[in-house]
């Protein structure tokens, strides 16, 4: 094996490429089982030598989901799971609201058709903490929803779905998942550096980072058959390597041939047993069949992707970037492997869209109010010279021009098209918009699903008065445990939308009274991965936005007090965070401090984390921002000690 390690500001990188032998043999030195490794790669800003020659781990995020259907698979091979079968013969305390719940088959949670809302991500995260919390209560959140469709109608991408998995695997086996993962999976494939929050040493996980290089506790996952499993990259393509042909190490033939069968309902997504893709293109043409799942965290990636007919196995690990740039590198190290195989890819290069002066009279009638999950835009199409995008009701405000071209997309352009001065963005974006059982619909350039053309939502004067005056409001999570990894991203804050353009929507959202906003229109794959509806409530005085389905709940900013220096101590208090303002906190210092289960966050005033407890190497005074916020984390009976120094 090949280490080659060296410095790359801001990122960590870790590659591994499994290649079968003839024979299938056992590589003790690396753990796998009828393949060798052949090269590892690390990079990493800080103490390379440290981070990767020793071996720490990553998160591989959804790339876990192939460990919990590998799990599940070998109950199947063992006869104790059949896969047609309903979720509620192996847990009958799976219930929602949706009396069609019922209808849900195992086989619907691996291939992302169960109708399921998406993602409970309350506490799915945690830096540097493992708790059972998240487990212990996730069939009680299910039991509050609904079904985004029917059972079986079309694929929609599910984290919740596998962790239903997880505890599939639990019910059926009498083992708890980590244990179970340690005994039929890694055991096997002599993964030693696999596993979970449970049986891992935080210590050995590669950190996260915020602000370019400022290092933090770690981030452990609790949805653990979702995306919570910790691994190398010469774990993860030695795992890769169980699905090659003829490796009967973990499961039969007959049950990786049925996890690689395409699965895909009403979407662009070729679905396979947990796999993302069980078809591409350029490949097939080749006659080569490639398997590849991605998984992303919050802050750490992962791609694996597996030929098994040629016995090649590829992983790419990186704290920092993307799953998809992270598959884009381990295809172009399956290139090279397969080469060497006398196994030549083509890629041909996309051709150049020839743009067209105008755009044609028929898409005129398609001018309106578009939406999805996250928000509403206007679609217009000035002098009918080019299409104009514009936001209404997102978080982000936006304006994007695209010129038609003569194959019948929109090409986006850089720079104002009626100057005449605007050339296509770079790589190439293009749209379509197409008109499908009476809905129109605008495609994104792979061919998925990206907006529909709203109909009106007929609302009262008094509901679209209650849902304008929130309108700009921004809402502050409270709800999660002092390790909650939410305060660390951009959903510790909510903010809602409304425009007169879009009456009747809330971001995303149809208004339904006052105080509820849901979906008018669920589309199939990505677009609307994960949703939740909105629900306001006031507990004395105090307005809350809750998202029932992500199990978050937010404090309106108006409830939130300024903090001023004769505040000394803030009173802890459990699923209950205390949020306050910093006002003109210019020139100042925060002292602190915390107790034990306790945590503080500082924020500037557009929301970017100044300080944190969970910083490494951080003392207890702060910088206080000016207009800035502060949150203090903890349990009740818990107490804050603060001294604001000028």
């Amino acid at each position: 094996m090949k280490k080659v390690v060296c410095g790359c500001a801001g990122a960590l990188l870790a590659i591994s490429v499994c290649m079968g032998t003839a024979e299938p043999m056992a590589c003790k030195a690396e753990g796998n089982i009828g393949a060798k490794s052949t090269e590892s790669v690390g990079i990493k800003a800080q103490n390379p030598q440290d981070q990767v020659a020793s071996g720490r781990y990553l998160n591989i995020g959804s790339v876990s989901k192939m460990y919990t259907v590998a799990a599940v698979m070998q109950l199947v091979d063992q006869g104790k799971v059949d896969l047609d079968a309903p979720v509620v013969d192996y847990i009958s305390d799976f219930k929602l609201a949706d009396e069609r719940y019922q209808k849900i088959t195992v086989r619907m949670l691996m291939n992302h058709t169960s109708g399921l809302m998406g993602s409970v991500y309350g506490e799915i995260f945690l830096l540097g903490d493992a708790s059972s919390d998240y487990h212990d209560s996730f069939l009680s959140i299910l039991q509050k929803e609904g079904l985004k469709y029917g059972p079986g109608k079309c694929n929609c991408y599910c984290n919740d779905g596998f962790t239903l998995l997880e505890i599939l695997v639990e019910r059926v086996s009498g083992m708890a998942f980590t244990d179970y993962l340690e005994e039929n999976i890694c055991k096997p494939l002599s993964l030693e550096k696999t596993g979970t929050p449970w049986n891992m040493d935080a210590e050995d996980h590669v950190s996260i980072y915020v602000n370019g290089d400022v290092e933090m506790a770690p981030e452990r996952g609790s949805a653990i058959g979702a995306g919570g499993i910790i691994s190398t990259a010469n774990d993860v393509s030695s795992f890769g390597a169980a699905f090659f042909r003829g490796n009967q190490a973990l499961l039969s033939e007959k049950a990786k041939k049925e996890m690689a069968k395409n699965y895909q309902v009403g979407c662009l997504e070729s679905f396979g047993l947990g796999w993302d893709e069980v078809t591409k293109k350029d490949y097939e043409k080749a006659g080569v069949t490639v398997l590849s799942k991605g998984g992303d965290t919050f802050f750490q990636h992962a791609s694996l992707v597996v030929a098994p007919e040629e016995k090649i196995s590829v992983s790419v690990l990186s704290s920092g970037g993307d799953s998809s740039l992270n598959e884009e590198m381990a295809l172009e190290l399956l290139d090279i492997a397969l080469l060497e195989q006398g196994v030549s890819v083509e890629h041909p290069a996309k051709e150049q869209p020839e743009l067209s002066e105008a755009v044609p009279e028929k898409y005129l009638s398609y001018e309106g109010v578009y939406a999805n999950a996250y928000g509403t835009v206007s679609i217009t199409f000035p002098n009918q010279q080019y299409m104009q995008i514009v936001s209404l009701t997102y978080d982000t405000v936006f304006e994007q021009q695209y010129m038609y071209s003569k194959d019948g997309n929109f090409v986006e352009m850089s720079g104002d098209v009626a100057s005449g001065k605007a050339i296509p963005v770079r790589p190439v974006n293009m749209v379509a918009i197409e008109e499908k059982n009476g809905q129109v619909y605008l495609m994104d350039q792979l061919g998925g699903y990206s907006l529909y053309k709203a109909s009106e939502n007929k609302v009262s004067d008094q509901v679209q008065k209650a849902w304008e005056q929130r309108d700009g409001i921004s809402y502050y999570y409270v709800s999660g445990s002092a390790s909650d990894e939410t305060y660390a991203i951009e959903n510790h804050c909510a903010t809602l939308h409304t425009s007169e353009a879009a009456r009747g929507y809330v971001n995303g959202r149809v208004m339904l009274d006052e105080n509820q906003a849901g979906y008018q229109r669920i589309m199939p794959g990505t677009a609307s991965r994960d949703l939740s509806n909105v629900r306001m409530e006031k507990v004395n005085g105090k307005e809350y936005l809750c998202m029932d389905e992500y199990n978050y709940r937010y404090i309106s900013e108006e409830c939130i007090p300024v903090l001023t220096e004769d505040i000394t101590e803030v009173e802890l208090k459990t699923k209950e965070a205390s949020w306050y303002k910093l006002g003109g906190a210019k020139n100042m210092t925060l002292r602190l401090e915390l107790p034990e289960k306790a945590a503080v966050y500082v924020y500037d005033q557009y929301g970017n984390i100044r300080y944190s407890s969970h910083m490494i190497q951080y003392g207890n005074e702060v910088p206080l921002p000016e207009n800035g916020s502060i949150v203090f984390i903890g349990e009740t009976g818990g107490q804050v000690n603060v001294r604001i120094i000028k």
